[in-house]
C-alpha cells in the first residue's frame, strides 16, 4: 500500500493556502502533474562573483545547493535557491534531467532561509497549477 507521508499532506494544505492567497477561488485545488517535493538531507552554501558576458557588468550571487530524497510521488533529488535582487527574479523551475528544483528568491529573505535551515525538518517543493501559476518554496518544521 502506497501511503501518503506527512510532508505530502502538508503540501496539499499549502496548495489550499496558495489558492486563497492568490485569489484563485474556483480554480482546481490540486497541483497539475509534475509536483515535486524534495526532503532535504544536506545543504551547501555558496557565494559567487562573476561576469555574465564580455560586455556585462561584474555581479555576484549567493545560493544554496540542496541534496535529498524525493517523496513517494516525486523524483526530485536536488534543489537550488538563488538569492537575487527583486529585478532578477525568475519563475521557479524543475529540471527533470537533473531532477533539480530551482528557485530564485529576493535576497532580503536570506536571513529567514538561514534560520529555516536550522530547523530539524525542511523540504523544498514546486507545484504547477492551471492557468500558468507556478509556485515553489522552502518549508521547515522546528
Amino acid at each position: 500500500m502506497n501511503r501518503t507521508i506527512a510532508v505530502e499532506e502538508e503540501i496539499d494544505r499549502q496548495i489550499n493556502h496558495i489558492r486563497d492567497v492568490m485569489k484563485l477561488s474556483g480554480q482546481p485545488v490540486n497541483a497539475l502533474p509534475g509536483r515535486q517535493i524534495l526532503q532535504i538531507r544536506n545543504a551547501r552554501y555558496h557565494m559567487a562573483g562573476y561576469l555574465p558576458n564580455k560586455t556585462g557588468k561584474p555581479t555576484s550571487q549567493g545560493y544554496i545547493v540542496f541534496q535529498g530524497e524525493p517523496t513517494p510521488n516525486s523524483q526530485s533529488t536536488g534543489g537550488v535557491i538563488r538569492f537575487v535582487p527583486d529585478e532578477e527574479l525568475e519563475v521557479p523551475k524543475y529540471d527533470p534531467g537533473s531532477k533539480t528544483i530551482q528557485l530564485w528568491i529576493d535576497w532580503i529573505y536570506l536571513p529567514m532561509v538561514l534560520e529555516q535551515l536550522k530547523h530539524r525538518k525542511h523540504y523544498l517543493w514546486i507545484g504547477f497549477f492551471d492557468n500558468g501559476h507556478t509556485y515553489g518554496d522552502l518549508h521547515s518544521d522546528p
